[in-house]
């Protein structure tokens, strides 16, 4: 399998003793590579474009809520400040699961009675063009204003078990966040909210199993698809 680690030469900013944690603080701006928001995408040929029903969400047959033909293979549950929402991920059956078409929506009941439930949003992947091999979310609020949101990871694998993680506002209807990633985790963090960065440091010569260091970083959202960096930590080997 090839190697698609990003390597990333370790950067300290203040130093203590050797195997503690190197650390600044203040806050600036992530690079543009954090993200910024979309405008909402076509939905992927075949999407449902309403669930004709008020059910409440934990009552909604999911396999509606998906391409004809696909089956569901994740399900979370969200509370927004626009309404309750259903975060559900499928795939394509076939012989060869490694290759499958996969795919993600979010769906919003924004609470109107005999209102239909319907999707703000959907990120199809083609096992052809971007092939995928699975599709995982968390829900907690992430962007601060205390409506819980979906932060999705699309693995697509390799050493690195890399991947591209999303964020959904889902009260909004807007991705503010993508990052392609490799040996690097992201979740959401609670004090401060926002999100929690982990990832490996490498130093040139690093066999792949020994980082020199893991770097953790707290980013903030700051509106209009913008991110801060508001801590940040290097913690040697």
């Amino acid at each position: 399998m090839v190697d698609r680690r990003r390597r990333v030469s370790p950067v300290l900013v203040c130093t203590v003793a050797a195997g503690l944690a190197a650390c600044h603080g203040g806050t600036r701006d992530v690079p543009t590579t954090a993200g910024a928001p979309s405008a909402r995408p076509s939905l992927p040929p075949g999407m449902p474009t309403a669930y004709p029903s008020d059910l409440p969400a934990g009552d909604v047959p999911v396999d509606g809520l998906v391409p004809r033909g696909d089956e569901v293979i994740g399900t979370w549950y969200a509370r927004t400040s626009a309404g309750d929402a259903i975060v559900v991920s499928w795939q394509r059956p076939g012989p060869d699961l490694f290759r499958a078409d996969r795919g993600i929506a979010v769906w919003l009941h924004r609470g109107d009675p005999g209102s239909p439930w319907q999707p703000v949003d959907a990120v199809a992947f083609g096992a052809k063009r971007d092939p995928v091999l699975g599709l995982t979310a968390v829900i907690g609020d992430v962007t601060g204003d205390a409506s819980e949101d979906a932060v999705v990871f699309a693995e697509t694998g390799g050493s690195g078990a890399c991947g591209t993680y999303f964020v959904f506002d889902i009260a909004n209807g807007a991705r503010v966040f993508k990052r392609n990633v490799c040996d690097t985790s992201i979740a959401p963090s609670t004090d401060p909210v926002g999100l929690v960065v982990t990832e490996a440091v490498f130093a040139p010569g690093d066999p792949h199993c020994c980082p020199s260091a893991t770097r953790t970083s707290v980013l903030t959202y700051a509106g209009a698809g913008g991110w801060t960096t508001s801590s940040e930590t290097t913690t040697r080997a």
